[in-house]
């Protein structure tokens, strides 16, 4: 089992890495919109903390993991940037799916928050809020998370016991809005 693991591990890593190099040509090219867009979170950043278990084997799913993530945007032309702060949750267990592993929802975590994010901030218009993109961004993820996790959310950080993880600043350093 530790074995597969490690190598879905590895092609997971892979296919962000081409996925990456494709985004970088399609910005460039303006096949994705007017606004470039740069970075991509990896799944390692979803470092998911359980907060409920899963103790009803009887019942259809159970059990529900979460993570806050501290993300920067930036607005490339004006330097205006502000922080997304929001909270991934995903069920340990769905009637659908059986058991979620760990590494699985990180991966597809990272994937949709990546897809989201550059279809959200590709079809920004000139001097469109943050703030307001950061909500269309966690609208937006949390309909691809839960169209392949039933239930999964996507919002505020709320969770107790969660773990707070920043992506492109550092905790305390956020920018002024």
């Amino acid at each position: 089992m530790k074995l597969l693991r490690r190598h879905l591990r590895r092609w997971a890593l892979l296919l962000l890495s081409l996925g990456w190099v494709g985004v970088g040509v399609s910005c460039a090219r303006g096949q994705s919109g007017p606004n470039p867009v740069i970075g991509v979170i990896t799944p390692e950043y979803f470092r998911f903390r359980q907060t409920v278990a899963d103790d009803e084997p009887r019942e259809p799913g159970g059990g529900w993991r979460a993570v806050c993530i501290h993300a920067q945007l930036k607005h490339g032309t004006s330097g205006a940037k502000t922080v997304c702060k929001f909270e991934v949750g995903l069920p340990l267990r769905t009637a659908k799916q059986g058991a979620i592993p760990v590494e699985e929802a990180q991966f597809a975590a990272a994937a949709m928050a990546n897809r989201a994010v550059r279809d959200v901030l590709a079809r920004a218009h000139p001097g469109e809020m943050l703030a307001a993109l950061c909500e269309d961004f966690k609208k937006t993820y949390a309909a691809m998370l839960n169209a392949k996790y039933m239930g999964a959310k996507v919002g505020e950080c709320r969770s107790a016991g969660t773990e707070t993880v920043p992506f492109g600043i550092k905790l305390g350093e956020e920018p002024e809005p």
